[in-house]
C-alpha cells in the first residue's frame, strides 16, 4: 500500500526521525537546522508520507517543503528516508507540491547530488548563481512548467 502524502504536524516537523530528514535536504550544522525547523519551516508549506508502524504510530519517511508565490511555486527542501528511496516517493513529492498550485510553474535549486533527479522528472536545469550557506558547490536552477500544461 501506498503511504498517502499529506500536510505534515508540527509534531511529525520536531520528532527523531524528521531531523535526519531535514539534514539530507539542508546538509547544514545542528544550529542552523534548528533555524530551519523554528523559523523557515512554519512559513512553507510542508508535506510529507509517514510509514506507520502497527501500533498507528510512524516516522516521516520523506517531506517537501515550499513557498506559493504569485507567479510559481518554489521548492526549498526535499528528502526521502535512504530506507524509503528507489520506489518513486521522491517523484511523488514532486508532483503532490505541483497538484497544489497546478496552474505555476515550480522551481527548485539543488547541487550536483540530484541534479539528475530534477532531470530525469522533466525539469530543465541551468547554473545557478553560488549560495552562501554551501560555499563551494555547484548549484542549479531547476524549472518545470505549470502541471496543467505538462500533464
Amino acid at each position: 500500500m501506498t503511504t498517502p502524502i499529506r500536510p505534515l504536524t508540527r509534531a511529525e516537523i520536531e520528532s527523531a526521525a524528521f531531523g535526519p530528514l531535514l539534514w539530507e535536504a539542508a546538509g547544514v550544522d545542528a544550529d542552523a537546522l534548528m533555524h530551519i525547523r523554528d523559523a523557515e519551516l512554519p512559513h512553507l508549506d510542508v508535506i510529507g508520507t509517514v510509514e506507520a508502524d502497527a501500533a498507528g504510530a510512524g516516522d516521516v519517511v520523506g517531506f517537501a517543503a515550499f513557498d506559493r508565490r504569485p507567479d510559481q511555486l518554489e521548492l526549498h527542501y526535499l528528502a526521502v528516508s535512504e530506507a524509503a528511496r528507489g520506489v518513486g516517493l521522491g517523484a511523488r513529492l514532486i508532483d503532490a507540491v505541483r497538484a497544489s498550485a497546478p496552474g505555476l510553474p515550480l522551481r527548485a535549486e539543488t547541487d550536483d547530488d540530484a541534479v539528475e533527479f530534477y532531470r530525469s522528472l522533466g525539469f530543465t536545469v541551468r547554473d545557478a548563481p553560488r549560495d552562501a550557506r554551501w560555499p563551494g558547490r555547484r548549484r542549479y536552477a531547476c524549472e518545470i512548467g505549470p502541471r496543467e500544461a505538462s500533464a
